[in-house]
């Protein structure tokens, strides 16, 4: 029911972006992506993943394990497949991190490699909408309140991770949650998630360097992000996009596109771009051509994960 619910958004909300700038003015937009565009997002898009896996395999590294750049390649592209399927990144993460497991022979030292490379990530981008909303710019007006709860929670996440004794006292919080539900089945079933999240987010508090090092290419991976957007940008005839405003503004874009409205956040994050993008000199058809050229391009390489993800089955 929920899945289906989030389906319709996604719908509403495309429409809802069409009927505001209008088909045509998209399609002109559009029309002007060159060959020579699409192959340089997509060596963007080879560099952003190649990122993703140097920071992951640190962590693999740290737990005693190994597995080779392409490999890890290979299971980003196939988590970008789940990805279209499921609100926000968490299908992808799981199935990636499932398929590492798998590669290693051991799912929990999986999940904390995939749960601390995507950590790192999301408080890399926060600190950078939290610095925009801090200098006081004009692009995050009105978005400050949304901004602030994405900073409220990677803080609290990252407290998980550095203190045992509130972990401690929030397994204690949600055991006693977990009688209310009577069912014992369902309440061992909320413990034992609960329970394993907190063991993995624990597993932080003996990597502070490693996290300061993963912290490190995480910038580099947003530093990637605002080529990307620059590059789409040019593709969709935006003459000069400023590179400072996109600094701003793509870390806000993609945290807004992580909320988990409608399956792998379509039309949603598309609005963050055209809403954001305007503010800093973009016309309508661009801004919002922007957000459709970076979806495009991710609805790709999760067509090319899913041939990955069905061709290593077929092998067995």
């Amino acid at each position: 029911m929920k899945r289906g619910v989030r389906f319709v958004a996604a719908l509403l909300s495309v429409a809802a972006i069409l009927w505001w700038v209008g088909p045509g003015v998209l399609l002109d937009a559009l029309s002007k992506v060159t060959f020579l565009a699409a192959l340089q997002l997509g060596a963007l898009s080879f560099l952003l993943i190649l990122v993703s896996c140097i920071k992951w395999r640190l962590f693999i590294r740290e737990g005693g394990n190994d597995a080779t750049l392409p490999e890890l390649m290979e299971y980003y592209l196939i988590g970008y497949f789940f990805n279209l399927f499921t609100p926000s990144f968490i299908g992808g993460d799981v199935a990636r991190s499932y398929q590492l497991g798998t590669r290693l022979g051991s799912q929990k030292q999986a999940l904390v490699s995939t749960f601390l490379e995507r950590f790192t990530g999301l408080l890399a981008m926060t600190l950078l909408g939290v610095g925009a909303v801090a200098l006081g710019t004009e692009v995050t007006k009105g978005l400050e309140i949304s901004i602030l709860l994405f900073a409220v929670a990677a803080l609290g996440l990252a407290a998980l991770c550095f203190s045992k004794s509130l972990r401690m006292v929030t397994q204690k919080i949600i055991d006693r949650i977990a009688v209310f539900f009577g069912d014992r089945r369902v309440s061992n079933l909320i413990r034992s998630i609960t329970g394993r999240f907190l063991s993995v987010a624990g597993s932080a508090q003996t990597h502070p360097r490693l996290l300061l090092r993963a912290l490190g290419w995480s910038f580099v991976y947003h530093l990637l992000t605002v080529g990307n957007a620059y590059v789409a940008g040019l593709s969709v005839g935006w003459e000069s996009p400023p590179v400072g405003g996109l600094f701003i503004v793509v870390p806000i874009a993609l945290l807004v596109g992580m909320i988990p409205l409608t399956p792998s956040g379509i039309g949603v994050q598309e609005g963050a771009f055209l809403y954001l993008l305007q503010r800093i000199g973009a016309s309508e058809g661009e801004g919002l051509g922007v957000g459709v050229v970076l979806r495009v391009k991710v609805i790709l390489l999760g067509l090319l994960g899913g041939l990955l993800f069905f061709s290593r089955r077929s092998r067995g």
